[in-house]
């Protein structure tokens, strides 16, 4: 890919964070929990695995990343999805903060609808510009988050070193701001907007991320994960920090 660069060095980070923080573990379980929930099939495609650790919930698995690195299985675009030669469709495909990064997700949907089965699924963990969201990523991220940026035909400047994007907004803008715009757009691939649901308020910062030390003892987290999730959607709609949005595959 023209002009990309990848820094190894932070894979390698991340894995040693991944090795010595029980509480972002825990986090992440939650997460692909909730992936693995609203996937179907055996054919599981995952874009931007990073160092891998979706293998350890999600067996059958299939991890890339735009490079091959010792911790996925192959080297894959967003732009571009492929199969195994053996292998007629994926039956779903799913991503964590991938979608903010696209400088062309509309690329990303039409690529991911020609390698989807029909009824198979694409499910994607955003961050979400809530109210609270706003607020947390504002303060405590380095990546922009403006809503107002997001805007059709959904296509993108780079805004960060190298010809890198972010976004956090992404999928909040597209989904709720231009909810009519997007959904015409998706009909074109062949995909419906399935499901949109909020979640994630204390435990996920607490849990320190790949980049902070832990701040409660996992038990602690696990109780606010549980509290989290007996939360009802119009409060979350307002103070969750992520976003999960499903699409399904209609037949042509």
């Amino acid at each position: 890919m023209k002009g990309l660069t990848y820094d190894l060095s932070l894979l390698n980070r991340s894995a040693a964070a991944w090795k010595r923080s029980a509480g972002l573990r825990e986090m992440y379980a939650a997460l692909y929990r909730e992936v693995n929930t609203h996937c179907v099939g055996d054919a599981v495609l995952e874009l931007g695995s990073g160092i891998g650790v979706s293998r350890e919930f999600l067996p059958k698995v299939v991890t890339t990343d735009i490079v091959k690195t010792e911790y996925v299985d192959r080297a894959m675009s967003a732009y571009d999805i492929e199969r195994p030669a053996e292998q007629p469709k994926w039956s779903s495909i799913f991503a964590i903060d991938l979608l903010h990064h696209l400088r062309e997700p509309m690329r990303f949907f039409e690529s991911a609808s020609k390698q989807l089965a029909t009824g198979g699924r694409i499910v994607l963990i955003e961050p979400a510009a809530t109210f609270g969201g706003n607020l947390f990523y504002k303060c405590f991220h380095h990546e922009p988050i403006r809503i107002r940026r997001v805007q059709p035909p959904f296509v993108f400047e780079a805004n960060g070193r190298d010809g890198e994007f972010a976004n956090m907004a992404m999928a909040e803008g597209m989904i709720k701001r231009h909810s009519g715009e997007f959904i015409r757009a998706l009909e074109q691939y062949d995909l419906s907007l399935k499901l949109v649901q909020y979640r994630d308020v204390f435990a996920y910062p607490l849990s320190g991320g790949y980049s902070k030390p832990q701040f409660l003892p996992t038990g602690c987290l696990k109780a606010f994960l549980l509290f989290e999730s007996l939360l009802p959607q119009f409060v979350l709609r307002r103070v969750g920090l992520r976003i999960l949005v499903v699409l399904e595959k209609r037949s042509s």
